[in-house]
């Protein structure tokens, strides 16, 4: 499959609605970063302490998209910002472009134009959630790399369902070993060192689990 990188950086936002009634001046934003609404694609920035409603981040998010992806319109990079609530998390409003148009654009460009070399710098108005307006601008950074072929790694789906199976039946294990402890009340009984060796075995259960699971993840292509 022929693919090539896309990369956005040096996100910010200026001139945001305010999401707060009280306490003003405590707004502290982070974006959340991905093409359309696929959640595999997802990046979140961390909060803004000290930009209010005049975010920026030191950010840099990474895709492998497809030869094809910039053909279309359907396809759009998403920027929604967010400011953190007590309760549930406020959704400031939004920003998406195709990637065609983040293409042209780019393609456009002598080499070596924006923010750095072989990059581009684009502002976008921000959409308030909810609502049928604007107010302020997101801003960042983008570039897309040259086409090359994208080889998928290759996986022993045997060994990795029979490494799977083996850690889940250590789990499975462990699982009965406390329910009966917690049935007998033995919990009192029980040496430290004992308790302590089923708390390192469930952690090294689960550490390889992540393991079996990363060695199975593939990049994400969007085409």
């Amino acid at each position: 499959m022929e693919v090539r990188k896309f990369e956005v950086t040096r996100v910010s936002a200026k001139n945001l609605e305010n999401p707060r009634s009280v306490f003003r001046d405590r707004v502290r934003v982070y974006a959340k970063v991905s093409l359309g609404d696929n959640p595999r694609t997802e990046r979140r920035t961390r909060k803004d302490k000290r930009g209010q409603t005049n975010p920026a981040w030191n950010f840099k998010a990474t895709y492998t998209i497809g030869k094809n992806a910039v053909e279309s319109q359907d396809i759009k990079l998403l920027i929604r910002l967010y400011c953190p609530r007590t309760c549930r998390n406020s959704e400031i409003g939004e920003a998406s472009v195709s990637l065609k148009e983040l293409f042209d654009h780019f393609s456009s460009l002598p080499q070596g134009e924006g923010e750095g070399e072989g990059s581009a710098k684009v502002n976008y108005p921000v959409k308030i959630c909810g609502k049928e307006y604007s107010q302020g601008e997101v801003c960042f950074t983008y570039n897309f790399g040259d086409v090359f072929v994208f080889v998928p790694p290759s996986i022993d789906w045997g060994k990795l369902c029979l490494d799977g199976t083996k850690f889940l039946i250590q789990g499975g294990v462990l699982c009965l070993r406390l329910t009966l402890l917690a049935k007998e009340k033995k919990f009192d009984d029980v040496p430290i060192d004992a308790i302590a060796d089923v708390a390192l075995l469930a952690f090294d259960i689960l550490t390889q689990i992540k393991e079996i699971c990363d060695s199975g993840r593939v990049l994400v292509v969007v085409d």
